[in-house]
């Protein structure tokens, strides 16, 4: 059972890590875009330092993804299926939506009139997470993943995940599914889920059940109340951040 990959294409990114849009009807405000580094004055000789970059541009709004899950299915002929979760929330909301996923996925759709009973008693399992490699840190690991695709190292993104290895952490794993970009640093008493990517958030969840929670959708975690924290990801996430792992206590910095 799984939350695909936003990598298919427009409708599984908006599945699994929802979007935004630019409110027009709204005045313009001035806000965080990213984080450069730069050498001062152009001066080449100097040790280069980071520099926020602001725009005016209109009020986001924020809409959750989908969170439309897969199911791999075998029948008793032997015959493999994928299909949908349709709770009764997808049944309602994105019923269009899910088509759209299954033909962005793999270029074909079948509905059926009747439910597909599923035997309950076999235990489902999401994967969600991975161990990191022995000894390996995100910071050093995402480099490497974009190093081998060729890809721009996102200096700030970067800098998020070299900050919260400075803090001593029990175990950190790596995201996979819909929780692609994604570490878990798991401390003392919460589990903080912080993303490579720019533009998604911090959630700071309880450790108990940690591996639990974390296969809810983000959504089922805000209306249980589990998300202890949000932090989104603007100039002041480091404070905000120190802060919360100041105040609750989890872990002094490592030595």
């Amino acid at each position: 059972m799984v939350l695909p990959l936003g990598n298919f294409g427009a409708q599984s990114r908006k599945n699994a890590y929802g979007y935004t849009y630019a409110d027009k009807t709204k005045p313009k405000e001035r806000r965080y875009v990213s984080t450069n580094w730069v050498y001062p004055f152009g001066n080449t000789n100097a040790s280069m330092v980071a520099a926020d970059i602001y725009k005016l541009c209109y009020p986001r709004v924020e809409v959750p993804p989908c969170g439309i899950e897969l199911h791999l299915y075998q029948n008793e002929s032997g015959e493999i299926f994928v299909i949908a979760d349709m709770t009764d929330e997808i049944r309602e909301k994105y019923l269009k939506e899910t088509i759209n996923l299954f033909l962005e996925i793999y270029g074909v759709c079948y509905i059926f009139e009747e439910n597909i009973q599923i035997d309950n008693s076999t235990r489902r399992q999401r994967c969600n997470w991975e161990i990191l490699p022995a000894g390996e840190l995100p910071s050093k690991h995402i480099k490497k993943q974009l190093m081998e695709h060729r890809q721009k190292i996102d200096t700030y993104s970067i800098f998020r995940l070299e900050y919260m290895e400075t803090f001593k952490t029990e175990k950190i794993v790596e995201g996979i599914n819909g929780f692609n970009g994604y570490y878990a640093y798991v401390f003392n008493n919460y589990c903080v889920l912080e993303s490579a990517v720019y533009g998604n958030a911090t959630y700071i969840i309880p450790k108990e059940n940690w591996e639990l929670l974390s296969q809810k959708k983000k959504r089922e975690l805000f209306n249980e109340e589990k998300v202890i924290a949000k932090l989104d990801h603007t100039e002041k996430w480091q404070k905000n951040i120190m802060g919360c792992l100041t105040n609750w206590e989890l872990h002094k910095h490592k030595v």
